[in-house]
């Protein structure tokens, strides 16, 4: 009997084949470890030899051909050195007396639940890399945690199911053998999503514990553009199945063809498609995907895995850096977006009871303008050499996180008036916010006076509007960007923005759906910014659009009760295919 799971994309893609039911292993499952040491000082060198073991392990794995690969186990390389993971197993074995093993298991239990606890979701897919570290160490300490002998059952066609992956034992799977990936947990910016991207492997997160159950070997169909895991299909799903993953080949290799041209619709109007990147490889593929620019630039990964904030100067080189790299795109570089209880080192760290609803993004930067403004004096410095013609002219646009308020709008230009007063003639870079808080929505015909552009992340706008954790598996499915409500926000926001003369973009998840895009156009979107991978798709997308259509579409949807009415009216309604 065919069964139908839900779940979180976080690798586009189809996939066909059989089910292998992969048993992660977990520190809670371990057996009752001693809580009394009797030579603490035996114990403490135990665990500082450990870590070098460990240290020497992720260096040699970060050496790895692939960037990213290396990236991340340099990355957690300094997890690894952390001064407050350190002292954390210090205190648990010389001051508290605990064995090095269950130390070890506390302490990495303790330090993977802060980061999923944290309000968010790039955060929560930390916690992995932490759960990861904790694996290497016991392995190290004489425990066996890997399970080799799974790996060596997987066969090719194979859909992999899994409560979650750490990135370590993802990058030990026989990746050529797998054609999905579906994960009870986890979320879309974890690094084992990252990397599923990166390869291809359509991949599904946050499903629910009942797909641990699911019989193995069972043929099943994964589809990572829309969510849906399908078990046992029937004989017509599976040639459907079969028929829309050759359709989607197709199409893909048909955008890349025509990736460098622009995307004007059926009646004229050009939407520019410009790219969401993370990190510096991000950037680099920008030109070659045909992104007419990069419609987010998230500056966290300067901040993260390091011990003192970056430099004016080690941000100025960045950015210039990258608009050379452009070749005269635009850039749009989103100011750093944390929260207050995010575990950075040189960050005064304050407990909160509810850290999504606290000290975070535009907030933060307010209390603490030596986050802010370094990043727009970087800015700055590149707009006034660039008007000097020492660098190749860019659009350089700014953009505040988390906006909530009209009077945090004022206090955050007053602050960047002050900067630009240091400059003759005045910098010319555009200051545009984000739309991710109702509130900011409700009043966005009030904040579009006071900047240059509007940029709705709808992935925190849904949760906030639904009141869903996007990180909490047993909900993160209801956060749905395409729920009415959702919508209408949206609808007043692209409203105020165009009364007001600027434009609205879109750089959540849902901006990265192709079957999205004539309702986004239709709600009177002029701008679209996706992963950089799903830019050539996009542009195909709106290559087949009209306006008067869009906006029927949109005036359809804005009637629609659920995200599910709104889904099916997009087409979704035929399950997968």
């Amino acid at each position: 009997m065919t069964k139908l799971f839900h779940g979180l994309s976080a690798a586009p893609g189809i996939g066909i084949g059989n089910l292998f039911i992969y048993r992660t292993w977990q520190m809670a499952m371990l057996p009752s470890l001693e809580t009394i040491a009797a030579e603490p000082l035996h114990e403490w060198q135990q665990f500082l030899t450990a870590q070098q073991q460990v240290d020497a392990e992720l260096a040699a794995l970060a050496t790895d051909e692939n960037p990213l690969i290396a990236d991340v186990f340099m990355a957690q390389r300094v997890i690894l050195q952390d001064q407050t993971f350190i002292h954390a197993m210090q205190q648990a074995i010389c001051n508290d007396h605990q064995p090095v093993l269950s130390a070890t298991q506390k302490v990495i239990q303790q330090l993977a639940e802060l980061f999923r606890n944290l309000g968010d979701e790039y955060f929560a897919g930390r916690a992995v890399d932490i759960l990861d570290i904790g694996q290497r160490l016991f392995k190290q300490l004489g425990m066996p945690v890997y399970a080799q002998p799974q790996i060596a059952q997987i066969v090719a066609g194979t859909i992999l199911v899994a409560r979650d992956m750490t990135f370590s034992e993802i990058t030990q799977l026989p990746l050529d053998h797998l054609v999905g990936i579906a994960l009870a947990e986890s979320t879309p910016t974890a690094h084992s999503a990252i990397l599923a991207r990166s390869l291809g492997i359509p991949m599904l997160c946050t499903m629910g514990e009942a797909i641990l159950q699911l019989p193995p070997h069972h043929p099943a169909v994964i589809d990572g553009n829309v969510g849906y895991l399908l078990v046992e299909p029937s004989a017509a799903e599976l040639t459907a199945g079969r028929a829309k993953r050759q359709a989607q080949a197709a199409d893909h290799a048909s955008a890349v063809v025509h990736a460098q041209e622009p995307a004007y619709t059926q009646d004229g109007r050009w939407v520019p498609v410009l790219a969401n990147a993370n990190n510096p490889e991000d950037i680099s593929q920008v030109c070659s995907k045909g992104a007419d620019g990069v419609g987010l630039l998230r500056t966290e990964y300067l901040f993260e895995n390091r011990l003192e904030l970056p430099t004016f100067a080690e941000q100025y080189d960045t950015f210039r850096h990258f608009v050379t790299q452009l070749q005269g795109r635009q850039l749009t570089v989103r100011a750093l977006d944390i929260g207050g209880d995010k575990p950075m080192p040189y960050l005064i760290r304050s407990q909160e009871a509810n850290p999504f609803l606290g000290l975070r993004g535009i907030r933060l930067l307010l209390a603490k303008p030596e986050l802010l403004l370094p990043q727009y004096r970087a800015l700055c410095q590149l707009a006034g050499e660039m008007q000097q013609g020492f660098v190749a002219p860019t659009e350089l646009r700014f953009m505040l996180p988390m906006i909530s308020t009209v009077d945090e709008v004022r206090a955050v230009r007053a602050l960047l008036a002050e900067v630009d007063a240091q400059w003759l003639p005045a910098p010319l870079i555009k200051i545009g916010v984000m739309i991710e808080v109702p509130s900011a929505a409700l009043m966005a015909d009030r904040i579009a006076p006071l900047v240059d552009f509007f940029s709705i992340g709808t992935n925190d706008l849904a949760q906030y509007t639904l009141a869903t954790d996007r990180t909490n598996s047993s909900v993160a499915a209801m956060a749905d960007p395409l729920h009415p409500a959702v919508l209408q926000l949206m609808r007043l926001t692209c409203q105020a923005g165009t009364a007001a003369g600027i434009p609205v973009s879109i750089c959540g998840e849902i901006g990265g759906d192709p079957a999205a895009i004539p309702l986004l156009l239709g709600l009177g979107l002029h701008e679209v910014s996706a992963s950089v991978p799903a830019v050539p798709l996009i542009k195909e997308a709106v290559r087949r659009c009209t306006q008067v259509a869009c906006c029927a579409l949109a005036e359809q949807a804005l009637l629609c009760e659920d995200a599910s009415a709104v889904r099916a009216l997009l087409g979704y309604h035929r399950v997968i295919f």
